[in-house]
């Protein structure tokens, strides 16, 4: 059985034919790949087990290429064609195409003509005049982009919700992820970790040595409405009735220190980092470093990392930047002056207070 499942095709070869159509390519090619996933769409059967027959280039608007890149796929977990596209042609222009007046033919305009390449930039320009002279760009089709960045602006700050809201759908995308074969351990970080009584966003941290194989894999849960942006450990997609929900894939050995960045909050990790420097160490995403030699002292555990400061493990909820720092420093015998004494073995078990995000295997 592959890895990949039709959805996920069907949102590849869709995002192939954005790609190709912000570049330029002529309108035949896009709309082969267009087509290419309307037939998987319709599709009775796994893609997987047609490319395991060799079935594939029997569908209906599959020539030999798409069919060879989309074999790729389903057999590999990623497609070589799609990382160059995306390495060539800025993912944030498919952004601008979700503006309204905006298509992928403006798009590759602005890009091409005023190196104009993210929604940040189509707003600097329009605001400073820089678009009038530009092809198509007429005083009322600019006057258009702008109603349409301010109705963005509006729209897009991400509604709180509250957090027995969020709950069921934390729950099952951790049990959906637990189910990956590539998975490892699996928790929820962010504000929902921190027990906030609202939710933005969910932030879920994996431990995999598989990165593209598992964030393939998320990409095409059922939950998942709409994928953002996939890159090499991360995905960002909407669940849920549009939440943004930001998978993280991490190597088992970092979790810890992952784990602790991820969960936040900003000003306890600013503490954090200010008292690491004053013990000659640096802390971030992917563990605990003496600043003299870089040398790598932990962080696969929460526990190692807050021991490796000199504190005792502090309960998600208490992480606010208030005085918790402080108040978690173990004994200076114990603390980040001598961190060469630790030695931890395995993961530490630990259990947060809430009953919501239980640990991962």
């Amino acid at each position: 059985m592959g890895m990949v499942g039709n959805a996920e095709v069907v949102r590849t070869l869709e995002r192939i034919a954005d790609l190709l159509e912000v570049r330029g390519e002529n309108a035949f090619k896009v709309r082969a790949y267009r087509l290419a996933a309307l037939q998987v769409e319709n599709l009775g059967a796994e893609l997987s087990e047609l490319a395991a027959s060799d079935g594939l280039q029997g569908i209906t608007g599959f020539g030999p290429a798409i069919a060879a890149k989309v074999e790729e796929l389903v057999t590999t977990g990623r497609l070589g064609y799609l990382e160059r596209l995306e390495a060539e042609v800025p993912v944030s222009l498919l952004e601008i195409c979700t503006l309204g007046g905006v298509g992928p033919r403006t798009a590759h305009m602005l890009w091409k003509h005023a190196g104009i390449d993210s929604l940040d930039a189509l707003e600097a320009a329009a605001r400073c005049g820089a678009l009038a002279g530009l092809p198509r760009m007429g005083a009322r089709t600019v006057e258009n982009i702008l109603r349409a960045l301010d109705r963005r602006s509006g729209e897009t700050r991400p509604r709180r919700r509250p957090r027995e809201e969020v709950a069921p759908l934390a729950d099952a995308l951790l049990e959906a992820l637990r189910g990956l074969a590539s998975a490892g351990r699996v928790e929820v970080a962010g504000s929902f970790r921190r027990g906030r009584p609202t939710v933005g966003d969910l932030d879920l941290l994996v431990a995999t040595d598989r990165p593209a194989e598992l964030l393939a894999g998320f990409a095409a849960l059922p939950a998942v409405e709409r994928v953002l942006l996939r890159g090499d450990t991360k995905c960002s997609v909407h669940a849920d009735g549009g939440m943004q929900v930001d998978c993280r894939a991490v190597a088992a050995a970092q979790f810890g220190a992952a784990w602790q960045y991820f969960t936040g909050s900003q000003a306890h990790n600013i503490r954090l980092r200010g008292l690491a420097l004053r013990a000659g160490l640096t802390l971030n995403e992917y563990g605990v470093f003496s600043i003299d030699g870089g040398e790598r002292l932990g962080g696969a555990t929460e526990d190692e990392v807050y021991a490796l400061l000199g504190l005792r493990w502090i309960p998600p909820a208490e992480r606010e930047g208030g005085d918790e720092v402080d108040a978690a420093r173990l004994p200076e015998s114990q603390g980040a002056a001598a961190p060469a004494r630790f030695t931890f073995e395995g993961p530490a078990a630990r259990v947060d207070p809430a009953p919501l995000h239980p640990v991962g295997h």
